[in-house]
């Protein structure tokens, strides 16, 4: 159903689910990378966004697969408990078969 003109929705709920650690993707294996990753290679994720090492490129799929696990987590697990026991990711092209540890950075400043 649509709105009336001039009627605003509800702003949708919050579901708490921001990220509001920083986290450490880093290629644990692959069968081989189209976007020319090794094992060891990284990106960091948090509030301010996606970082990349100096000079470095990532795979915008990879990315996009541990976004979409953190935002898509199931249940009222908080992120840390869900960070504590540091997950696998599957980046979304079969034959890469690349996976990615996330892991909780300190904080910046201890």
């Amino acid at each position: 159903m649509l709105p009336r003109p001039g009627r605003r929705r509800p702003a949708p709920a919050r579901t708490g689910r921001a990220v509001t650690a920083r986290l450490r993707c880093t290629v644990e294996s692959m069968n081989y990378s189209a976007c020319e990753l090794a094992v060891g290679d990284s990106f960091d994720l948090g509030d301010r966004g996606v970082e990349l090492p100096e000079g470095r490129g990532f795979c915008m799929f990879a990315i996009s697969a541990v976004a979409s696990a953190l935002a898509g987590r199931a249940g009222p697990e908080p992120l840390s408990a869900w960070l504590a026991r540091e997950p696998l990711v599957a980046c979304p092209d079969p034959p890469e078969n690349l996976v990615m540890r996330v892991r909780a950075l300190p904080e910046k400043g201890r």
